[in-house]
């Protein structure tokens, strides 16, 4: 008996642990297709992004009238984000204003509806932890930024803007989540607009999409690169952002440069001296047409802007070769961020030899300059029929709103700095 007790005993425990282990992998198949669901969503949005950020830009400008598209393109701004005219970028002032980032349960909350399962019983956290575990692009690092806190373009004394301290991934928590959102949405009911009710993070901003008191607003500064020729003529340049290499905008053309506004270093002083949209261009500049590394500042080293080519880049502006534009601030609608929106137009000859060594590639994507002359970049032709040649459901929101404005306001852009009244215009910086 003691026998055939045992063997029984055996037995059942060989079943339960065969029923324990079969309970298990289907627990990681769960988990599996959840996570493969979230990366195939990731690449629908991709895939279909010119189309999602139309359906985006037509639901917000329905929901708050006073937007209103730039040109014709899905970039959204009114009457609030932007100054009457363009304006040199040294017209408008940044301050620091040491506030707490807010913290919007209800948008994080709404955030976690679309995170795959991180195990059975819980889903990711964050946006940026499913995406760094799941989808990591080469550049994913969680930086210092600075958060948009107040603005005011219709200030006396020039457009004023106010930040505050934040960090990368809240960008990333909020922007990517509410993009993947609409994606997930429109792929259910393909045939019409989604309602409101299935796109909770999107229906808390509808109302006001910036929010700025409640959400944590972390803008870009997108600028068009212009090069002028003596006869009054321009060209332009674009940067194609490949797949895999960036967080955000993936397989889309965005202007060039292009980057957050970001202290350069983890020295306490680089929040004092990087809080600065004109040092911001310039290390863009160096990093995405010059090739040089991102300009991190791990150790606490900062960037020295006395040495080229920084120095090259301000003696220009001093000499009125170069001119930098601020025209406002936009709405990307697909990720509802917000883009402060510059015109860099350099002299053809300035130009030609700041950027003699310019790459064809850099960590973020590819270069698209035209036709090269002896290794020199030469641009697209600034005219209505490049612009419209171009691939309009893979231009970035920023991208086809800028050259929108370049071409609108091309008279004030590319005129004659010696024969501009009190030479306005001719020393933008910030």
């Amino acid at each position: 008996m003691d026998t055939e007790l045992w063997l029984g005993l055996s037995g059942v425990l060989v079943a339960v642990g065969g029923l324990y282990h079969a309970w298990r992998a289907l627990d990681q198949a769960v988990v599996r297709e959840s996570q493969e669901a979230f990366v195939k969503q990731r690449t629908d949005l991709r895939q279909r992004f010119g189309e999602l950020c139309e359906a985006a830009a037509d639901m917000h400008v329905l929901a708050r009238p006073s937007l209103e598209r730039i040109g014709g393109t899905s970039l959204l701004w009114e009457e609030a984000m932007r100054p009457s005219a363009p304006v040199p970028l040294s017209a408008v002032t940044v301050e620091w204003q040491a506030v707490k980032p807010p913290v919007n349960r209800p948008l994080l909350k709404a955030a976690r509806r679309c995170l795959p399962k991180e195990s059975k019983a819980h889903r990711f956290e964050r946006y940026s932890a499913a995406m760094g575990a799941l989808a990591h692009p080469a550049l994913f690092e969680n930086r210092p930024s600075f958060r948009l806190v107040r603005t005011d373009w219709s200030h006396t004394e020039g457009p004023r803007l106010i930040f505050g301290t934040g960090q990368y991934f809240d960008l990333i928590d909020q922007n990517e989540a509410v993009a993947h959102e609409l994606a997930v949405a429109t792929s259910r009911t393909p045939a019409k607009r989604p309602p409101w009710r299935a796109l909770p993070m999107r229906r808390i901003l509808a109302d006001d999409p910036l929010l700025l008191e409640k959400r944590g607003v972390f803008p870009s500064v997108g600028t068009l690169t212009l090069r002028r020729t003596p006869d009054g003529q321009a060209t332009f340049f674009l940067l194609y952002r490949e797949s895999g290499h960036v967080a955000t905008g993936e397989g889309t053309y965005g202007p060039i440069p292009a980057g957050m506004v970001q202290p350069a270093s983890l020295s306490p002083l680089a929040h004092r001296q990087d809080l600065n949209l004109w040092r911001t261009i310039m290390r863009e500049y160096n990093e995405e047409l010059l090739g040089a590394p991102e300009a991190k500042g791990d150790s606490g080293a900062e960037v020295d802007y006395g040495q080229p080519p920084y120095s090259l880049f301000n003696a220009a502006l001093a000499d009125g070769s170069l001119r930098v534009w601020c025209l406002g601030m936009a709405l990307e609608p697909l990720n509802l961020a917000v883009c402060l929106l510059t015109v860099a137009v350099f002299e053809a000859a300035v130009f030609d030899t700041i950027f003699a060594e310019a790459v064809e590639r850099n960590e973020e994507g590819i270069v698209v300059s035209g036709p090269r002359s002896n290794g020199t970049i030469t641009g697209l032709p600034l005219d209505d029929a490049s612009v419209r040649a171009l691939p309009v459901s893979r231009m970035s929101s920023p991208a086809a709103g800028l050259l929108q404005l370049a071409l609108r306001h091309r008279e004030v852009l590319l005129s004659d700095p010696d024969q501009r009244p009190g030479g306005i215009g001719a020393r933008a910086g910030s």
